[in-house]
């Protein structure tokens, strides 16, 4: 699940970083199924509470998260807690990993 939320700065004590808003942006799912979704992998759109529409396969993210997803067509890389344990595990993508050096 990924919670898009707006960003703001100098808020309150906050003079030189960003911080998120209260402004819920988008909801979004990276669903893992490989006998269901094409690549084994499937996005939805969540808009308030009617049924989640997958996005189309033609969409620009399947293509980016396949090609510089650092596991399994997910971007761990941007969370400082679980990039280590996909490094730990092995699990990085080799494209991810020439990438970096």
């Amino acid at each position: 699940m990924l919670e898009n939320r707006g960003a703001k700065s100098k808020g309150s004590i906050n003079r030189l970083g960003l911080f998120q808003t209260d402004e819920i942006m988008g909801l979004e799912a990276h669903v893992k199924d490989t006998a269901r979704f094409k690549g084994g992998w499937g996005f939805f759109e969540i808009q308030g509470a009617t049924p989640a529409k997958q996005i189309l396969y033609t969409a620009a993210c399947y293509a980016c998260h396949e090609a510089h997803g650092a596991a399994d067509t997910t971007f761990v890389q941007f969370y400082p807690t679980l990039l280590p344990i996909a490094a730990r595990l092995g699990t990085l993508n080799p494209a991810y990993v020439a990438e970096m050096k």
